[in-house]
């Protein structure tokens, strides 16, 4: 994703776009979870609770590690360095692939075509939100290019986003 020429009011509408669409789809995969509140659990139920457990302890390892720089706007707070340590060793965006798991245990749990599909919405938008993030980083910090190969986006390790050499071409 290329962000070169865009303005910083529309990099703004951009990024609360986001975020809003974020909330939504996970409000909306809350609300209709609590509608289960009370019903015959399923067979999985410590699956999806154990999701969200994971989900929240990603966050929570992710902020502890970003506390300076820490916001829920993809935007970069000016100034902030590029934190590549902690669990940022093994993934770029722990805090959305915690979003993620959080809606997949609540949309497990939900039961039904809504949660799932506001779940699939969910991590579309995080995934663009990735990108999005990953093109800003780039302007500020030039080296950044250098651990967006090495280290996966949201899931730790899928296809070739853990290289181990520098072997590559910038495109």
């Amino acid at each position: 994703m290329k962000v070169e020429g865009i303005s910083a009011s529309l990099r703004q509408q951009v990024a609360r776009t986001l975020v809003g669409i974020q909330i939504l789809m996970l409000s909306m995969i809350g609300i209709v979870a609590l509608g289960n509140v009370g019903r015959v659990p399923h067979s999985y139920v410590a699956f999806e609770i154990g999701s969200v457990i994971a989900g929240l302890l990603v966050i929570g390892a992710a902020a502890w590690v970003l506390r300076p720089s820490l916001r829920v706007s993809p935007i970069p707070k000016q100034g902030a360095p590029l934190v590549a340590h902690g669990i940022y060793r093994y993934v770029r965006h722990p805090m959305y692939l915690g979003v993620i798991l959080i809606g997949f245990g609540a949309s497990g749990f939900a039961d039904s075509w809504l949660g799932w599909s506001c779940e699939i919405v969910l991590v579309l938008n995080l995934n663009f939100k990735a990108r999005f993030e990953d093109a800003l980083l780039r302007e500020i910090h030039p080296q950044s290019l250098h651990y967006q190969l090495h280290v996966s986006r949201i899931l730790p390790c899928l296809g070739g986003s853990c290289r181990t050499n520098c072997e590559f071409k910038t495109e």
